[in-house]
């Protein structure tokens, strides 16, 4: 069975780990390629000190660093990439969980990328941000092909519990997905 490629417990490197687990999905990359990219990735980012050090102190949405790896990653494997939702959507939870299904319904060869946040209470601020890949979804969960260890990881999303808009947070729906990061991925043929 394949497994996702980890995070260290010390990094902030999840939105490319998303990008590498995607990859590992849609083409089966193994780990020697994953730490090409994730060198050639880094090495990158270093030509770039401001850049760098936003990834280093989690002071970006990372969408920028996700967008730019997978163009890098286009021109050596054939893969099609789409953005469903624009920023300026304000899709419902219903329309990204019928989107997901849709994508992820056919089922080889397919990815999807994004970032959610997560709450610990309805009025307070979101504990953390973390960017992940799902590779299934059944009627009532989106599974994720995740790169956490941690205990608290989530790994599974429920059809009822997540929304789309920060303000939208409530009991039992802690959980915000960002539309406007959904990057649906596969194989273009």
């Amino acid at each position: 069975m394949l497994k996702p490629f980890y995070q260290g417990k010390l990094d902030t490197f999840c939105a490319m780990y998303a990008v590498l687990n995607a990859l590992r999905l849609t083409h089966g990359i193994r780990v020697l390629k994953a730490r090409d990219i994730l060198n050639e990735t880094l090495l990158a980012l270093a030509g770039s000190p401001d850049a760098f050090k936003a990834v280093l102190l989690q002071e970006t949405d990372y969408l920028n660093l996700v967008d730019g790896m997978l163009r890098a990653q286009q021109k050596k494997f054939p893969l099609e990439v789409r953005k469903p939702f624009a920023e300026a959507d304000k899709p419902s939870e219903e329309e990204v969980w019928a989107c997901c299904r849709e994508w992820l319904t056919p089922g080889t060869s397919r990815a999807i990328i994004f970032r959610f946040s997560r709450n610990l209470t309805p009025d307070g601020p979101p504990v953390n941000r973390h960017w992940t890949t799902a590779d299934r979804i059944d009627a009532e969960t989106l599974h994720l092909f995740d790169c956490s260890h941690e205990a608290e990881a989530i790994l599974n999303i429920r059809k009822e519990s997540f929304v789309t808009r920060p303000e939208a947070v409530g009991a039992g729906r802690l959980l915000c997905i960002q539309p406007e990061t959904l990057r649906l991925l596969r194989l273009p043929f």
